[in-house]
């Protein structure tokens, strides 16, 4: 079996230029769309990962970061 390998980090202007990409599509998808369109970049980047990315861990640091404005688990 083999292990799978993480790509590296991006690197600290390739972050930035993703964030301001990432900020202008959120403008142009408009505030009535930023959950869908967050929502179909995400299942887009799991879908071109593959296995190589552990969804659920990354669904949970990101929950995480948000700290307590998180909601709880449901259930």
């Amino acid at each position: 079996m083999s292990e799978v390998m993480s790509p590296p980090p991006l690197a600290f202007e390739a972050m930035e230029r993703l964030y301001e990409n990432l900020a202008d599509a959120l403008d142009r998808a408009g505030p009535d769309n930023e959950t869908l369109f967050l929502t179909k970049l995400v299942l887009v980047m799991a879908h071109r990962a593959g296995t190589g990315l552990d969804m659920d861990e990354a669904i949970a640091t990101a929950l995480a970061r948000l700290g307590e404005a998180a909601k709880p688990p449901y259930g």
